[in-house]
């Protein structure tokens, strides 16, 4: 009993639900019709999973240096480490285990991947160390572990990533970041958590997610558009997506993890299913038929 308690507090500790972001390892295999090739898609699984295990050890870097904010916070005190299930020596050797089996991965599979990753691993500790306290860089070190997730991608398809992926990535990823400090300044108080929330403003933070979420919509049918699978059939649906989460975050339910959100709420994770398989009927609908 003790030994799956253990267990579970080691799985609750790497964040498994968020698992779900590297998933953008997987938009330039599929946006370049090359997910049915096989050797390529090995190597996004395999890349997917190094990301896994590289963002995981990111969780535990975070939750050992949160560890007094994260004590004093109604839900994150109950983490493995905040709560003490995890003593500190087990969670660095946990660390560098994660760390090494992820960037292993990274570097079986090409050079590049494995410098994107390290570029993403040193970025969060600097996240995690200084820049997290610092106004407007700590929500673009967020999104830039999106956009590095998409660039280890491309490493592995012919064209790479292109340029209006890049920017859709970019803007979506700015909205869920600063859509997450707007529902932590929510339900922020005194003295708790993050000091940056001190710096941010709800009238500020009110406007840029309303720019984001609208560059994102732009940058998306622009990409749409270029595509010659008739891509811009979708923009519809990824409209309902982006308006759904920016009602989330006004009703002050974007404080947890982006993906955490999209889990917790049924309309939103279905329209991404129903989005998702849309775009692949629309991709490939004449290879698989």
């Amino acid at each position: 009993m003790r030994m799956r308690l253990s267990i579970k507090c080691y799985l609750r500790e790497m964040r498994i639900k968020s698992w779900l972001k590297n998933l953008f390892v997987f938009c330039p295999i599929i946006f370049s019709l090359e997910l049915f090739e096989w050797n390529k898609l090995m190597e996004a699984i395999v890349l997917t999973l190094a990301f896994c295990l590289v963002s995981s050890a990111i969780y535990v870097l975070n939750d050992i240096n949160d560890f007094e904010n994260d004590r004093k916070h109604e839900v994150k005190k109950n983490r493995p480490i905040a709560s003490g299930q995890i003593p500190f020596s087990h969670a660095w050797i946990l660390l560098v285990c994660l760390m090494i089996v992820g960037s292993g991965m990274a570097l079986w599979v090409n050079l590049h991947s494995f410098i994107l990753i390290l570029t993403y691993t040193v970025i969060n500790i600097l996240y995690s160390k200084w820049l997290k306290t610092m106004v407007l860089i700590d929500c673009f070190c967020i999104a830039a572990g999106f956009l590095l997730r998409v660039m280890v991608g491309g490493t592995i398809v012919s064209d790479g990533v292109s340029d209006w992926m890049f920017l859709t990535v970019l803007a979506l990823s700015l909205f869920m970041s600063f859509g997450k400090r707007r529902g932590e300044l929510h339900s922020y108080t005194d003295g708790e958590t993050r000091e940056v929330l001190e710096i941010y403003e709800k009238n500020f933070l009110d406007g840029i997610v309303f720019m984001c979420a609208g560059l994102s919509m732009v940058f998306y049918s622009l990409w749409a558009v270029s595509q010659k699978s008739n891509l811009i059939y979708t923009v519809p649906i990824v409209l309902f997506i982006v308006i759904r989460y920016l009602l989330l975050v006004f009703k002050g339910r974007a404080e947890a993890d982006p993906t955490t959100l999209i889990l917790s709420d049924k309309t939103l994770l279905i329209s991404c299913g129903i989005c998702a398989v849309i775009m692949v009927a629309m991709l490939y609908g004449t290879q698989i038929f």
